[in-house]
């Protein structure tokens, strides 16, 4: 069992980045942070409302994302599409292990700067935030989740950040449908990019053959290890304390 680190996290962390990069329109805020606020708080500090499930709160499926996304159209104008499917080309877009470890490192982007870095920042050519973006205070709620995850990556084994991405490619892989749909058809190992280039160089059974072996029917709807973190029991168990000790 992981120690933090769970796709449903991997999720939670885009949507913080959808949240800065100012594309969610003022009707969409309050229940997106209420949202995050339910997820990255202990139930006692949260603020009251219906957990994502009656049963495993924080345990968060890939569906209850959509169910708070999917009604809401982006505030960057393009006609048709909703926030949703901003989420969906994030969560598309790690396509590889490396690219999982970008995900994480550019996370940083989204923390407010002390002076020095920002002279660092500037010395080295880095361009500034966007005057757009919501920068996250490094103490708040959010950006101590930001902070912690990335650490928690960092610190990784090479097993345990393979077994990570494995996992988050089975929770992300029931919108692989909606997402070729909306897109004009994607190729079979869309969002994986050792697969790809694998078919390409080896031929489709060769890649098929990596598939089985790197992710064990994951693609197929299997369940695989990595969804539940001690972090996600520890506050499961504090939840179910609370309930009783409220009844």
């Amino acid at each position: 069992m992981p120690r933090f680190l769970t796709p449903s996290k991997i999720g939670l962390l885009a949507l913080i980045e959808l949240y800065t990069y100012a594309i969610v329109p003022t009707s969409a805020t309050i229940p997106i942070l209420s949202f995050l606020v339910d997820q990255l708080l202990p139930s006692h500090e949260s603020s009251p409302g219906p957990a994502p499930s009656p049963s495993l709160p924080y345990l968060v499926d890939v569906t209850s994302f959509e169910t708070l996304l999917v009604a809401h159209p982006s505030a960057s104008g393009v006609p048709g599409r909703t926030l949703w499917d901003y989420f969906l080309k994030k969560l598309w877009e790690i396509d590889c292990l490396d690219a999982l470890h970008a995900f994480f490192e550019e996370s940083s982007n989204l923390l407010a700067k002390a002076r020095e870095e920002i002279k660092q920042d500037g010395e080295m050519g880095i361009p500034p935030p966007s005057p757009d973006m919501i920068v996250l205070s490094r103490t708040s709620p959010f950006g101590s989740f930001v902070r912690r995850a990335k650490i928690e990556f960092d610190r990784l084994p090479f097993g345990d950040a393979v077994s990570l991405w494995t996992s988050f490619v089975r929770w992300r892989q029931d919108t692989a449908a909606y997402w070729a749909r909306r897109n004009g058809g994607l190729h079979r190992w869309a969002g994986d990019k050792a697969l790809r280039e694998g078919e390409v160089q080896w031929g489709v059974e060769a890649a098929e053959m990596f598939e089985k072996i790197n992710y064990h029917g994951a693609l197929e709807g299997k369940c695989v290890e990595g969804s539940v973190s001690t972090d996600d029991a520890e506050r499961l168990l504090e939840f179910q304390v609370d309930q009783m000790q409220s009844m």
